[in-house]
């Protein structure tokens, strides 16, 4: 009697069929003596097939009664073992292909069977580990639906978990993000105002919840929403639509729902912000798919939902580079749309001191000026480019250098051939603890400008400043 083995892979577009043969339950112990497989060149193609062959013959057998798990996973890395010598040393790109797929396909179910119910504990009984066995309900036997593959004590989805970032990466405030006055200063009536002075928010002032972000690319709405959480000391869930969107049917409405609702179970305030968010929410139209369709209209429901429990201290956070392309539905959920305009002048100075704190620039009124308007135009990530680069530049001279001089400090610096007291050497004779470059100069930054253009244009930030004018006139 022969016995058919389904395998089906998120990474194959058809599934795999192993036909094995049907041995009796005695062959269930011989698991344990099976040769170790190892990469010695002259072992043959024939007995790594039936190596993995016999292993997955013995996994159905396995899988069908009252399983033995340390059995299953003993089987398990046997056979992937024996799939992995088999791709290393196949010639053939078309069977190489089918054995990944086939990896893959083992790992996930390995993933399925490991999953195990909440109050899941194991008991040792005759120096073997064993299992007791659990009934497992396929809720739908299609293909395309993914099971979760990891199971939590807490109920949470991982993917949810991996949303929530730790509070250790979140350490600016409102006042270390330099620029964007009004927006720092809405996003503290909202936000921070509430928490901190409750009392002032009842009756008709009630706070906004669902703020929306836009401007160029690079002027920090991601920073800005980060300093928030930093602020409130809250959790701060951190969406994209790579952590969202997902080929299998249900999968996205159901992290979108659990998301939300793990957000609210939180014991404080929580902070939910969706980067991209034009990614997620664009214009519905015919040409929409099902799948597509059925996320944009769960995340309005959680939208909604949120705004209509009194009781929920969630916020909601976006921030998108293309507000024009985002659904009317969503821009109408979101009670607050704030422009993250560009830096000014000073910002611009700020942001650039800032990153030479250690030793400060040792730059004239003058020359600031002809490097601000330099930099006209410029984002905030794009001024962190220019000073990384204009910095660089000293380092660089020192590979060619060949005249140094002392410091102060006694320090070696590079220096011209008719500075007192020069030294003529390369940097790799010199101690290399006591070498450092010389300051950063205006120069340095007009020429790092040169390569280091604005990534914003002109009519981009027309498009800007038209939205914005039509945004508040409706």
């Amino acid at each position: 009697m022969m016995q058919c083995v389904f395998l089906q892979s998120s990474f194959i577009s058809s599934p795999v069929f192993l036909v094995v043969g049907h041995r009796n339950n005695s062959s269930m112990e011989k698991y344990r003596n099976i040769p170790e497989v190892t990469s010695n060149s002259k072992l043959q193609e024939m007995q790594l097939y039936q190596e993995a062959l016999y292993c997955l013959e013995l996994l159905a057998l396995q899988l069908e009664g009252n399983t033995d798990y340390p059995a299953v996973e003993h089987l398990y890395e046997k056979c992937h073992e024996a799939i992995s010598i088999l791709g290393s040393i196949q010639h053939n790109p078309h069977i190489a292909a089918s054995l990944e797929n086939l990896l893959e396909t083992i790992n996930f179910q390995m993933s399925l069977i490991y999953c195990r119910p909440p109050g899941f504990q194991r008991t040792q009984s005759d120096g073997l580990i064993k299992y007791p066995s659990f009934t497992k309900t396929v809720e739908d036997s299609s293909p395309r639906r993914r099971p979760s593959k990891r199971c939590s004590e807490s109920g949470v989805s991982p993917s949810v978990q991996d949303m929530l970032l730790p509070p250790s990466s979140v350490t600016d405030t409102l006042e270390d993000v330099i620029g964007l006055e009004d927006a720092k200063q809405i996003l503290y009536e909202a936000l921070i105002m509430p928490a901190r002075y409750p009392q002032l928010f009842q009756g008709g002032a009630k706070p906004w919840t669902r703020l929306l972000l836009y401007g160029p690319p690079g002027t920090g709405k991601t920073r800005l929403a980060r300093a928030v959480a930093s602020e409130l000391q809250c959790p701060f869930f951190y969406v994209s639509a790579a952590n969202l969107l997902s080929s299998w049917v249900g999968e996205s409405e159901k992290l979108t729902r659990d998301l939300f609702q793990h957000a609210r179970k939180q014991h404080s305030q929580a902070i939910i912000f969706f980067d991209e968010i034009d990614s997620l929410c664009r214009k519905r139209s015919q040409g929409d798919d099902e799948h597509s369709r059925r996320v944009k209209s769960e995340l309005l429901q959680q939208m909604d939902g949120n705004a209509e429990d009194a009781t929920s201290s969630v916020f909601l956070l976006g921030a998108t580079n293309c507000p024009w392309d985002m659904d009317p539905a969503f821009l109408r959920r979101f009670e607050r749309r704030i422009y993250a305009s560009l830096p000014g002048r000073e910002a611009c100075r700020a942001i650039i001191s800032k990153h030479f704190s250690m030793g400060p620039l040792q730059l004239t009124d003058s020359e600031w000026q002809v490097l601000l308007d330099a930099t006209e135009g410029y984002s905030g990530a794009d001024l962190t480019h220019l000073a990384t680069t204009a910095a660089f530049l000293p380092i660089r001279e020192l590979q060619s250098a060949r005249f140094w001089r002392f410091t102060a400090d006694n320090k070696i610096t590079p220096c011209s051939s008719d500075t007192l007291g020069a030294m003529q050497y390369t940097l790799s004779k010199l101690p290399a603890h006591r070498v450092v470059a010389r300051p950063v100069e205006a120069q340095d930054f007009l020429v790092a400008a040169s390569t280091t253009p604005r990534t914003v244009s002109t009519t981009d930030i027309n498009r800007y400043l038209e939205y914005s004018q039509a945004s508040h006139h409706s």
